[in-house]
C-alpha cells in the first residue's frame, strides 16, 4: 500500500517549481536572459525564445503604428514630419525584419494550433520535426520577400532612384 505521506505528484510539482523559479516576475530581466542561454531545451526553446520576441517586436510595430497614424487628427505637421522620417533606410531595414518577425509568429503559431488539433503531435520527437519544418517554410518565404524588399530599399532610399 502506498504512503500516504508521500505523494508522487506534490514532489513533481516541487521539483518543477524549484527548477522554474528564476522564471518569476520577481526574478528579473537579467537573471532571465543569462539563464535563457543555459537551459538546454534545444530547438524547443529557442522556438519558444523566438516566438516571444517576434510577438513582443510585432506588438512594438503595432504600438507605434496607432500612435503615428493618430497624428493625422491631432498634429497634422508632425504626422507628415513622421513621414519623412520613414522614408530613411533605417526604417526600411526596419520593415524587413518586421516581416520576418510577423512571418514567423504567424507560422510558429500555426504549428501550436495544428498541435492543439492533434495531442500527440505535442510529443518532443514530433515536436522537433514540426519546429525544423516551420523553420524551412520561413526560410523559403522569407528571402525572396527580404531580397525583394532590400532591392526596393537600396534602389530608392540609398541610390535614390
Amino acid at each position: 500500500m502506498a504512503d500516504p505521506k508521500k505523494n508522487p505528484q506534490k514532489e513533481r510539482q516541487g521539483v518543477w517549481r524549484a527548477r522554474g523559479d528564476f522564471w518569476a516576475p520577481s526574478a528579473g530581466l537579467g537573471l532571465v536572459l543569462r539563464e535563457i542561454p543555459r537551459y538546454r531545451g534545444r530547438v524547443h526553446q529557442w522556438a519558444w525564445v523566438a516566438n516571444r520576441i517576434a510577438g513582443l517586436g510585432t506588438l512594438l510595430f503595432l504600438t507605434i503604428h496607432i500612435l503615428d497614424t493618430s497624428l493625422v487628427y491631432f498634429a497634422p505637421d508632425l504626422y507628415n514630419h513622421t513621414l519623412s522620417l520613414y522614408r530613411h533606410p533605417l526604417f526600411g531595414i526596419g520593415e524587413i525584419i518586421l516581416v520576418g518577425m510577423v512571418l514567423w509568429h504567424g507560422l510558429n503559431g500555426l504549428r501550436i494550433a495544428a498541435s492543439d488539433f492533434r495531442p500527440h503531435l505535442w510529443a518532443p520527437h514530433h515536436q522537433a520535426r514540426m519546429i525544423l519544418g516551420t523553420f524551412a517554410i520561413f526560410l523559403a518565404l522569407y528571402i525572396p520577400a527580404a531580397v525583394i524588399m532590400g532591392n526596393i530599399v537600396l534602389q530608392k532610399s540609398i541610390l535614390g532612384r
